[in-house]
């Protein structure tokens, strides 16, 4: 069995599953691995994991995986359950930590539920434990430390359950209705496409037959650099030689019967529709003086024009449900971190100081805008002001003389305005873009 299908939850508390063994003392560490063994590689929330107690754990789980593990993936396996015990260490205990901060215990009652609960789960695998207490009893790091990981887990849930519930509610109905809404949209959206996608291949298979029949694989080339939507539009289409079942069903149908130097008629597949230009075919070779047997090929040019197909709508009660389960999990997985970080966890050894979160990025603080600043403006005293009355002499009055030139008004010649013909400047050409192939 390789290594990666043992699971990572062997580590921490899962590891039971499966494990048929009866409980063994773990042994303990010899003479000369003590000054190692002291050594502190994790510690969080004020509580230390020791060298001695994680090799030890690693050394139990590794044997109770007997001869599941091939002796060329051992060191991998001491690897891989030295980092889940570590990470389940740190987040254990700053979670714990927590927990008990705030007065949560555990029942007998949450006991005998979750029981149940583990018991239901491990029924339909092979040699289950009849009862919890044989569950504890297969344990690899011993019955009494599975009843601590027990009780742990419980404390934990009630832990995140209670803050998930404190956290502002998400209205997942709507966000629900709103991703239905939005399928809908491009499904419809994608039914325009679809036929818009069917008319420019059409165009395109036309202009190809149009050519001379010595100047079609060139005019196809010219096409596909220019219209085709797949990456082998930068060298014409080609896709070189490929064998039966390379290519999705309806392409290889096509490619494989299609005479050499024909243009197929338009092709739909899962990506949209394919002009496909057989240029060269192999045929099967058997083997023969030591030679291995080559099967059929065929090296095809092709001319995709992409169509994004329409996805199922799903239904909003499952939406709702799915969208609920992942927010649980996103909240779990910030408050884990947050509760890692607030427990000042430190690593010791540089191989589990990946495991330690960054510090969480302050927000971005605004720049202040003060106010500008208003002086008050002085008060200027009014003094009255002494107002004499002014003694006018009545004018005398006299004819006025009028100049018979003055009496004539002026002539004002009226500058004819002519409407000035804007002609707008000439449009430049425009320069036509290449989709990029994608």
């Amino acid at each position: 069995m390789n290594i990666k299908t043992i699971g990572a939850a062997l580590a921490l508390g899962a590891v039971v599953a499966g494990c048929s063994k009866e409980e063994e003392p773990v042994e303990a560490p010899k003479a000369e691995q003590t000054e190692k063994a002291d050594a502190v590689v994790l510690a969080v929330a004020g509580e230390k994991l020791m060298r001695s107690q994680l090799d030890a754990d690693v050394d139990a789980l590794i044997k109770a995986q007997g001869d599941k593990i091939p002796a060329e993936q051992l060191e991998y396996a001491r690897q891989m359950f030295s980092s889940q015990l570590a990470q389940g260490f740190l987040v254990q205990r700053a979670l714990l930590a927590k927990a008990k901060a705030a007065g949560y215990v555990v029942t007998d009652a949450e006991r005998t539920k979750r029981s149940e609960e583990v018991m239901k789960l491990l029924a339909k695998q092979p040699d289950a434990p009849k009862t919890i207490d044989e569950y504890f009893a297969k344990f690899p790091l011993g019955a009494k430390r599975a009843r601590e990981e027990f009780d742990a887990g419980l404390l934990i849930d009630k832990l995140i359950k209670d803050e998930q519930l404190k956290a502002p509610a998400v209205d997942y109905q709507a966000k629900a209705e709103e991703i239905v809404a939005n399928v809908v949209s491009n499904n419809a959206k994608a039914a325009t496409a679809d036929a818009d996608a069917l008319k420019k291949i059409q165009d395109l298979k036309a202009q190809i037959d149009q050519a001379p029949e010595a100047e079609r694989a060139a005019k196809f080339a010219e096409l596909a650099k220019a219209n085709s939507s797949c990456p082998s539009s930068a060298k014409g289409g080609d896709l070189g030689p490929f064998t039966h079942g390379q290519m999705v069903k309806e392409f290889d149908e096509v490619a494989f019967a299609l005479p050499e130097g024909k243009v197929s008629d338009p092709v739909k597949t899962q990506f949209g529709y394919h002009l496909v230009l057989v240029t060269k075919k192999f045929p099967a070779v058997e083997a023969k003086d030591g030679q291995p047997a080559e099967p059929e090929k065929v090296q095809a040019s092709h001319i995709l024009i992409k169509v994004d197909g329409k996805r199922p709508v799903p239904k909003v009660e499952d939406l709702v449900e799915r969208l609920k389960k992942d927010g649980e999990q996103s909240f779990a997985r910030e408050y884990i971190l947050r509760a890692v970080r607030e427990g000042n966890a430190e690593a010791f050894d540089e191989e589990f100081k990946q495991f330690i979160p960054p510090p969480e990025k302050p927000a971005e603080k605004k720049p202040e805008v003060k106010p500008a600043e208003v002086k008050p403006v002085e008060k200027l005293e009014s003094k009255p002001v002494e107002v004499k009355p002014v003694e006018v002499k009545p004018a005398e009055a006299k004819p006025v003389e009028v100049n018979p030139a003055e009496e004539k008004l002026a002539e004002v010649k009226t500058v004819e305005t002519k409407t000035v013909e804007v002609k707008p400047a000439e449009k430049p050409a425009e320069s036509v873009e290449k989709p990029a192939a994608k």
